[in-house]
């Protein structure tokens, strides 16, 4: 039997918060209604689970974990993604080709890998990989086709690294680092954690700290899309960074719902990202899409399941995102649909 395996318990403490209520969720649907227009296609194979987002609802508030889980190569042809074999508990690295197909690569092994994504020339693969007998979770980096030789690029900080991303021109990775503290409420201590969004530069290993945020976008231009909870209402937030200047722009706030994961279009003019769906019915996850500049705001999909971590495809036509549609239970898996202008 095919189940649905979540990123793991450490690396969810990078939460997006809205409010929530619960429902009972026909998952078999490929479409609804308000989806009339769209052609889906599968991606990934029922052979595999592949790694989700893990949504949850705590006091009310729908949480979800901020990161990519999947990537699509500049030019389109290769998509990566972590799944696992039934019954196994850990997932790997996995390369397929976009068009489609049951052929997968694995390019890791025996170890919790989440947060893919590709080098701009996709000869590389960054991921967040936990090994066997730790706790932390580090920024590692291994060739997209062949070999075993993983580089460890963060396993020197304290705390967990997640939710690579390379730069334009290879050289610098942006993650997320998460640090925990411990105070005592009562006679219970308890953890807090603090994110915040840092580069390492491949050729000189020098680490720089950004600012408080998670899911960092890389922007042509010197300039970073990311995640940010707003201190009041607790909800995610979409802002823009100018690493030249330290100027920091505010591009998406709903003080009813939250969003995450910023995925910038090719042309520069607009940005995909996951939120939460509240106006109508009850809360999920959803993909939306809004210009650079906060305006031209559309819902893309509807399904009452979750639809998160989305990714545009190279000529801006279609794009590709993970969802729970399609199967009777619930299960991820990645589809594309083709964009209506």
């Amino acid at each position: 039997m095919r189940k649905t395996i979540f990123i793991p318990a450490l690396i969810t403490a990078l939460m997006a918060v809205s409010c929530a209520t619960t429902q009972k969720i026909d998952y078999s649907q490929i479409s609804v209604a308000q989806e009339g227009g769209y052609q889906f296609r599968q991606i990934t194979s029922e052979e595999q689970t592949v790694w989700g987002p893990r949504v949850s609802t705590t006091n009310g508030k729908l949480q979800w974990h901020t990161g990519s889980v999947f990537d699509i190569s500049d030019d389109g042809q290769k998509i990566v993604y972590v799944a696992a074999t039934p019954g196994a508990e850990v997932g790997n690295v996995y390369v397929r080709a976009t068009a489609g197909g049951r052929s997968s690569i694995q390019r890791t092994f025996g170890i919790s890998a989440s947060g893919p994504g590709f080098s701009p020339d996709g000869n590389s693969i960054t991921f967040s990989g936990t090994f066997p007998g730790q706790t932390k979770s580090n920024i590692c980096v291994i060739n997209t086709n062949e070999g075993s030789a993983i580089q460890h690029l963060t396993e020197s900080q304290s705390g967990i690294a997640t939710t690579p991303v390379f730069s334009s021109d290879g050289q610098r990775i942006f993650y997320t680092r998460g640090i925990p503290s411990t105070t005592t409420v009562g006679a219970t201590p308890v953890t807090v954690w603090s994110f915040s969004i840092w580069s390492m530069d491949r050729n000189t290993s020098v680490t720089t700290q950004y600012i408080e945020g998670s899911s960092p976008e890389f922007v042509p231009g010197e300039k970073l899309l990311f995640t940010k909870s707003n201190p009041t209402t607790g909800n995610g937030e979409i802002w823009m960074l100018d690493l030249k200047s330290g100027q920091e722009t505010l591009i998406l706030r709903d003080n009813e719902r939250g969003f995450s994961t910023p995925k910038i279009s090719p042309d520069g003019m607009s940005l995909l990202c996951t939120g939460a769906n509240s106006s109508g019915k009850e809360a999920n996850l959803d993909i939306f899409q809004v210009d650079i500049d906060g305006t031209n705001f559309k819902q893309i999909t509807f399904h009452p399941g979750t639809d998160a971590s989305p990714a545009w495809a190279p000529d801006a036509k279609s794009i590709y995102f993970i969802s729970q549609r399609g199967t009777p239970k619930g299960s991820y898996n990645i589809w594309s649909i083709g964009l209506i202008n």
